[in-house]
């Protein structure tokens, strides 16, 4: 909480006064200009992404910490943003599954020297006839997710018999079993999540649907899930043709009209919207997913159609004959509208306890988070292929923005160690070229995860690799959470990231981050502050130019919980440790300094670092 983060301090520093402890508090008097901590989530991925989390969900479980967070950072992919490359329809003239070219992504090599960088990595136009290497096969369609209990009763098909779109449609022939109920599945998928839609984008759908036949207990649905409402909260809403809606004459087909209605099997709220449609033609069910998600109290515009699937169900001797076509996505509100939109939807959400702040992922080449608020979406029409790290830093300091290197061993959420043969081997040439591209000139790296393709020992490795290589960047934690039931009471990759600002307004966090004023870790474990500081003055986050000799520093901690130790870091190799008496830390360092140096300190809960500082950077000041 910031209000008692910042009374916390204050009361240490009259503390520290009243014994003439030399804290830098200064006077009584300046106690009310003292920065305040903020703990902010610099990673985070609501409805506009590709997870089951909305923004409303992400709010509710950094709550429920119980006010170790005080910001939220929105860092949604701005690929997806601007609906690049996205899938909006499908229509069964290439079977169950259909592919189409799309501009193939840079890649890593490309970025760090390994390859070459290709004549048409920015600034020309793609189109589906371009040049091949400029193109991938993406593919996307039906999958059967869930088998039917007796397949002999159903069977499904690519038709030339009837068509609403082309020449094909998909036929369904169902018959009910003699005894019990039968269920099937096919789910609508794509590669890279790519049909997926933020309902703040306007989202429509469209269906046609020929029902030739449909006898006894039987029921078809257009199943569409929904994202979170809170952890642990999922809803669905399902467009559904039953025997009764079958009128036999014309109906208001597909408005979503139709009566809703809530059952909660398993937890998911669901609700049914039934669709009036006329037997023995063919009906267009255009469905405005938006709306009815407002209607039916699911959240509205702060939603994502996370996942879009044809259910059948049917009773002992029921039979369905069904053909199915021409399912469409329109998303009305892509791109710097619907980036808006999200500011808007974010100062929505923000009051005295929560704030909340939007920036971006430019992803669909290499990952980097943007922040600040006049930093555009990239022009994914000029550059089609995504872009290099070089070009996003650039892109963003251009816009006065910060930039910080996302995830660099990957997106997968695993731990793999990194010292076994091979992998030590693709580190050490990682580091190296990370080294020779000077961090391609980010501002922050995203040290803190626990579990991201490495483990932790391996992310602060190449952080302390850069460091004595002369490459200053300001690590950071995160959580990089899709799902607002993982990354924040529960890990593995639950981190955050503490900055000392005058206010949580985004200028002012900003302003912290330039200056490397921001410490990381667990907020689960640990919820107190971090400060180092130099005989010189020089903070943690700083460089500070020094003559060889003699250096001393004061490393600082409050809020240390009982069972925590501190680890001194110089260089990348632990160099002392202390245990503390209570929750309030200060001791004194002394060491001779020949050549460029730096030191860090890290709280130690159960052997694993669960907060970690800045360094402070020493260079030498070099003869005129």
């Amino acid at each position: 909480m910031i209000f008692r983060r910042r009374l916390m301090r204050r009361s240490l520093c009259i503390v520290l006064l009243l014994f003439s402890l030399p804290w830098g508090c200064g006077t009584e008097g300046d106690l009310g200009s003292q920065p305040s901590v903020y703990g902010v989530q610099l990673h985070t991925h609501g409805s506009m992404s590709e997870g089951p989390a909305s923004m409303q969900a992400h709010d509710h479980a950094a709550r429920a910490l119980g006010g170790a967070v005080d910001v939220i950072w929105w860092t949604d992919h701005d690929w997806r943003i601007a609906a690049h490359t996205y899938v909006d329809g499908f229509d069964f003239e290439d079977g169950m599954l259909a592919r189409e070219l799309a501009p193939v992504p840079l890649r890593m090599p490309q970025f760090d020297g390994r390859e070459p960088l290709p004549d048409w990595a920015s600034g020309k136009q793609w189109a589906p006839d371009s040049t091949p290497s400029r193109s991938e096969y993406v593919e996307r369609g039906f999958v059967l997710r869930r088998a039917p209990k007796f397949p002999e009763t159903v069977d499904f098909e690519i038709t030339e018999d009837e068509a609403r779109s082309g020449v094909r449609s998909l036929r369904l022939v169902v018959r009910g079993p003699r005894a019990g109920r039968d269920r099937f599945v096919l789910s609508f998928e794509s590669q890279r999540r790519r049909h997926i839609a933020s309902l703040a984008s306007r989202v429509r759908l469209g269906l046609s649907l020929l029902p030739a036949a449909v006898e006894g207990d039987v029921r078809f649905a257009l199943s569409i899930g929904l994202s979170q409402r809170a952890p642990g909260q999922r809803s669905r809403i399902e467009y559904v043709l039953m025997p009764e809606d079958l009128q036999g004459r014309a109906t208001p087909a597909g408005t979503g009209e139709g009566s809703g209605s809530r059952i909660p099997p398993s937890g998911v709220e669901r609700v049914d919207v039934s669709m009036g449609t006329e037997l023995g033609v063919w009906n267009d069910w255009v469905i405005d997913l938006t709306e009815d998600a407002a209607r039916h109290g699911l959240g509205g515009e702060d939603n994502a159609l996370v996942d879009l699937a044809l259910i059948v169900e049917v009773g002992p001797r029921a039979r369905m004959d069904l053909y199915v076509d021409a399912l469409t996505i329109e998303r009305a509100q892509v791109g710097a509208p619907l980036f808006a939109r999200e500011r808007v939807m974010a100062q929505e959400l923000s009051d005295s306890a929560m704030t909340h702040h939007v920036g971006q992922e430019i992803s669909y080449g290499a990952h980097l988070n943007a922040y600040g608020a006049s930093v555009p979406l990239v022009d994914t029409e000029r550059y089609p292929h995504g872009l290099t790290p070089r070009a996003a830093v650039e892109w963003a300091h251009r816009h006065g923005g910060l930039i910080s290197l996302t995830h660099f061993f990957g997106t997968d959420f695993t731990g793999l160690s990194h010292n076994f043969p091979e992998s030590r081997k693709a580190f050490d040439a990682s580091l190296e070229r990370l080294i020779e591209q000077d961090a391609f000139g980010v501002d922050l790296l995203e040290v803190g995860y626990r579990e991201r393709g490495h483990k932790l020992d391996a992310f602060l490795e190449l952080w302390d690799g850069l460091s004595r290589a002369g490459v200053t960047v300001i690590g950071v934690g995160v959580s990089d959470s899709h799902d607002a039931e993982q990354g924040w009471s529960r890990g593995p990759n639950n981190f955050i990231t503490w900055i000392y600002a005058d206010s949580a307004d985004e200028a002012d966090l900003l302003a912290g981050l330039r200056e490397g004023r921001a410490f990381f870790g667990d907020p689960t474990r640990f919820d107190g502050w971090l400060d180092l500081e130099s005989d010189q003055g020089a903070r943690m986050g700083e460089v500070a130019e020094v003559a060889p000799g003699h250096q001393g520093i004061r490393l600082r901690a409050n809020g240390l919980r009982d069972g925590q130790s501190i680890r001194l870091i110089r260089d990348g190799t632990p160099v002392a440790s202390f245990e503390p008496t209570g929750s309030v830390f200060e001791e004194r360092y002394e060491f001779e300094i020949s050549t460029p140096s730096f030191v860090r300190f890290e709280v130690i809960e159960s052997g694993e670092p669960i907060a970690l500082t800045n360094p402070i950077h020493f260079r030498l000041i070099t003869e005129p």
